[in-house]
């Protein structure tokens, strides 16, 4: 008598393991989401940290004509912050990295606009996670 596997206890093993990699893998993707969500709040406050500095020193938070995307080194804000010595580094959202449009479901960015006298800062969270906050773009000002 021969020994051996057959075809469909193969089979059985195989779906078996595909069914405990794909629900491993949506756990993982769930809390990576979570993280970034984490992150973008973390670095929203610390930008805002960084205007209240930039504010104290000017009398006047940055000005930028219209909504720009945080890039970190040349977009309005984060020059005027660098410039100033508010911040070292202009944190950009964490998966977005920079490329994206204000506003636009899709896009995962930070965003900024200013008069002088105030400001809104803009973030999109990936999910609802966060204590108060809602999945989708958020705002905050002084």
């Amino acid at each position: 008598m021969k020994k051996g596997f057959t075809i469909i206890e193969l089979l059985v093993v195989s779906a078996l393991i595909a069914l405990l990699v794909s629900v491993v893998f949506t756990a993982i993707t769930g809390t990576r989401a979570r993280s970034r969500d984490s992150r973008r709040e973390i670095d929203i406050k610390e930008i805002g940290n960084a205007l209240n500095l930039y504010a104290v020193n000017t009398q006047a938070f940055p000005v930028c004509g219209t909504e720009v995307v945080i890039n970190g080194s040349t977009d309005c804000l984060s020059a005027q912050l660098l410039a100033a010595g508010a911040m070292s580094r202009v944190p950009v959202d964490p998966l977005g990295k920079a490329s994206g449009t204000c506003g636009n479901a899709a896009s995962l960015v930070y965003c900024y606009i200013s008069d002088g006298a105030s400001y809104a800062l803009r973030h999109h969270l990936e999910t609802d996670t966060i204590q108060g906050k809602a999945a989708g773009w958020q705002s905050v000002g002084p």
